[in-house]
C-alpha cells in the first residue's frame, strides 16, 4: 500500500542529553513528545515508533485517505509551530528550547510484524521509511523536506522550493528535495447553497 511517512527528530538531543539531569531530559521529551503527538493524532497520522529523540509517523496506515501526504506536510508544519508555542514554557522550566528538523517520504510499503517472539511491532518495510529517515537528516532545524514524489502530490497546496538532487547514504539514486515554506492560502469550507 502507498504510505507517506514522517520522520521528526529532535534538534541537539545528544547535547541536551549530556547538559541534562536524566530526569529532566525524560521530562522534556515528554513534552516534546505530547506537543507533537497531538498534532499528528488531530490529523489521523500513525505513531508507529518512539524513537527516544525521534517519532516515526505513518499517514494512510491503518486508515487510508486521499490526501494522507497532504496531510503529513500539515503535521510537520504544525510540530514545528505546536514546538514553537511551547518553547517559552519550556525555556522557564528547563533553560532550554525544543526545536525539531523532519523528512516526509511518500512511497510503496508492505506493513507487517517485524521483530522477535518476545517483542513485536507492526511497521512498514521497504525503502520508503529508510528515505524517510535519511530526508530528516538533510533537514536544518525547523523545517520540513519532502521528497519529489511527496512534492508531486502537495504541490498544488503547498509553498516550498526546489533543493535540488541530493546522495543519500544507502540510496541508489540521488533524490530531488524540496523544502515546505508554507501552505497557499487558508482552506476554504463550502459556502451553503443560497448564501
Amino acid at each position: 500500500r502507498q504510505l507517506t511517512v514522517l520522520f521528526c527528530d529532535l534538534v541537539g538531543s545528544t547535547e541536551l542529553s549530556t547538559r541534562m539531569d536524566p530526569e529532566d531530559l525524560s521530562r522534556l521529551l515528554r513534552v516534546y513528545h505530547d506537543t507533537a503527538g497531538a498534532v499528528i493524532r488531530a490529523l489521523d497520522g500513525h505513531v508507529a515508533q518512539y524513537l527516544g529523540d525521534g517519532l516515526l509517523v505513518y499517514f494512510g496506515y491503518p486508515t487510508a485517505h486521499e490526501d494522507s501526504a497532504a496531510r503529513a506536510v500539515r503535521a510537520a508544519r504544525g510540530i514545528l509551530d505546536a514546538l514553537a508555542a511551547v518553547n517559552p514554557r519550556v525555556r522557564a522550566s528547563f533553560g532550554v528550547e525544543i526545536h525539531a528538523r523532519i523528512g516526509i517520504h511518500t512511497g510503496v510499503v508492505m506493513v507487517g510484524e517485524v521483530g522477535t517472539e518476545e517483542r513485536q511491532e507492526r511497521l512498514a518495510v521497504g525503502e520508503t521509511p529508510n528515505l524517510a529517515a535519511r530526508v530528516q537528516g538533510q533537514s536544518p532545524p525547523d523545517a520540513v523536506l519532502v521528497t519529489e514524489a511527496t512534492w508531486r502530490l502537495v504541490g498544488a497546496a503547498f509553498e516550498g522550493r526546489e533543493l535540488g538532487s541530493v546522495a543519500l547514504k544507502g540510496i541508489t539514486l540521488p533524490v530531488a528535495l524540496y523544502e515546505v515554506t508554507g501552505e497557499r492560502g487558508a482552506r476554504t469550507h463550502p459556502r451553503p447553497a443560497g448564501a
